[in-house]
């Protein structure tokens, strides 16, 4: 199972939920999760809702967790997408993609990113979120071991 350098992302649950995320595993994969709703409006009110589901992934077994998810992944009613990114020691050129009956129950997307290199344009928002979880991972850890964020000095 990879998690590595990004375990510490387990410890923040408090940024996740901040930002709308929670925690989530399946299948062996471990990290965080949201809902995205879309509305169609028109002149009469709401003519449709569907939703994105993304996933933030730091354990898994990379490219065996990513044949995995093509192979047991299932489409969930009203749900049009589900991105995964999975955090490791490569980025992937290329994200992949398997359809749902003809993309008509949805799809799921995987890509592999190694923080801090350019993320795919499909997967740049997740990155981004990612890589502020690490930051953000090791300001707590400078805190807690600076004292415990008290704001005195040592």
């Amino acid at each position: 199972m990879f998690s590595g350098k990004y375990g510490c992302l387990e410890e923040i649950l408090d940024y996740w939920e901040e930002i709308g995320f929670e925690h989530w595993q399946h299948m062996g994969l471990s990290g965080v999760y949201r809902r995205v709703t879309f509305k169609k409006g028109a002149l009469l009110g709401e003519v449709a809702r569907y939703y994105a589901d993304d996933y933030i992934v730091w354990v898994h077994k990379g490219e065996e967790s990513a044949r995995d998810i093509f192979r047991l992944w299932k489409g969930e009613e009203d749900v049009m997408t589900h991105r995964i990114l999975l955090l490791g020691e490569e980025t992937w050129q290329k994200h992949r993609q398997k359809t749902f009956f003809l993309g008509y129950r949805g799809w799921v997307e995987v890509y592999l990113y190694r923080v801090g290199d350019t993320p795919h344009k499909r997967f740049k928002d997740l990155a981004h979120w990612a890589s502020k979880g690490m930051e953000y991972a090791k300001a707590s850890k400078g805190i807690i071991e600076r004292g415990g964020g008290s704001g005195q000095e040592p």
